[in-house]
């Protein structure tokens, strides 16, 4: 009996070890993905919409208002690329599209300081009042950091039945987040990416 539960125990040590563990540091490296909808929104009585070839901007410096480069036209394109291929035909504004879509961007810089408790380094640890010191204390090692984030947020408006319901619903909104890295491009690469992703959880969004 002893044997036979020592080879089970292997063959569960062996069968653990061949298990296909995830890799972590692509879940880091893709924006997380949010999709909303209005419940009470037929997506398939919308045939054609607009969307501006301008993205707002909203960042740390009051500057900021609208994108106008090559990132905010790519992010345009490749929204527009997957209304597209849902059936939903491309208008100019003065033409009455059934939709219209908003699209934002934001930067935003976290500062933060991390301070050790004062187990810190144990069994090494050391007591501020040792050396005299008394609230409010600082230590000397304390960490400083800055995390850079990205959302790329986009709003699908209904505008056909404005006039009638005297109000602007919206009913589909987008929301990527995620850290962002030195490389504009790459950047640039994930958000496209989040945005086919986005559309690709949100099936019902289609014009018939």
């Amino acid at each position: 009996m002893k044997r036979i539960n020592h080879l089970l125990l292997l063959a569960l040590i062996l069968l653990a070890a061949c298990r296909k563990e995830p890799d972590l540091s692509q879940l880091s490296g893709n924006f997380v993905v949010q999709t909303d909808r209005d419940p009470a929104a037929q997506f398939n009585s919308f045939k054609t919409f607009y969307i501006s070839d301008t993205v707002a901007y909203i960042s740390s410096n009051p500057k900021d208002s609208i994108l106008t480069d090559n990132t905010a036209k790519s992010l345009v394109a490749q929204i527009r690329k997957n209304m597209e291929a849902r059936g939903y035909v491309y208008v100019g504004r003065a033409f009455k599209p059934d939709l219209g879509i908003n699209t934002v961007a934001v930067k935003d810089v976290t500062v933060g300081v991390v301070y050790p408790g004062y187990w810190w380094g144990y069994p090494g640890y050391w007591d501020p009042w040792d050396w005299g010191w008394y609230y409010p204390y600082y230590y000397p090692w304390a960490t400083t950091y800055s995390i850079t984030t990205g959302s790329v947020i986009a709003e699908i408006i209904d505008v056909k039945n404005a006039q009638a319901n005297q109000k602007l619903d919206v009913t589909w909104t987008m929301n990527l987040n995620g850290a962002l890295g030195s490389s504009a491009s790459t950047n640039l690469q994930r958000a496209l990416d989040g945005i086919d992703q986005a559309f690709n959880q949100s099936p019902y969004l289609k014009a018939q």
